[in-house]
């Protein structure tokens, strides 16, 4: 009798049932944030917020500055490294914002864009940093 109780336990022990399974395709992250912009028209400007929302809804929005020309949210190229941006235009110049994830922070630069002239990633500025969660997954919203 103790060697099947014992057989039993076994069994269940070693069948895998409190193992967490791993989604196929990819890392676990315990946790996640989007980022996304705020516009808020004022005229001939704009207002600009970088809003971050966690895996479980909370939002904060950072205020990053007022800026002239009609602005938009937009995917920046490649080689900005970005994970999201607004560009903002008045005339045949502006600028652009782009969110850039340097871990554990969010970095916000600004960029002076000239219509017909491909913008140096090198030439922009830092406004400000955002600290996110260490680990976080970060992604663009919409």
């Amino acid at each position: 009798m103790k060697r099947l109780a014992l057989a039993i336990l076994l069994v269940v022990a070693c069948s895998g049932k409190g193992k967490p399974k791993k989604p196929a395709g990819g890392e676990v992250y315990a946790k996640k944030v989007v980022v996304t912009w705020g516009i808020q028209p004022k005229g001939s400007a704009a207002e600009v917020f970088l809003q971050t929302t966690d895996e479980v809804g909370k939002q904060v929005s950072h205020p990053i500055g007022t800026f002239d020309g009609e602005c938009k949210v937009i995917k920046p190229a490649a080689d900005m490294k970005a994970v999201s941006g607004v560009n903002c235009t008045a005339g045949s110049q502006g600028i652009e914002l782009h969110a850039v994830f340097n871990a554990p922070q969010i970095v916000v630069l600004k960029l002076r864009v000239e219509l017909g002239v491909t913008p140096d990633p090198m030439s922009r500025e830092e406004l400000t940093h955002v600290t996110v969660p260490s680990g976080a997954a970060i992604e663009a919203g919409d």
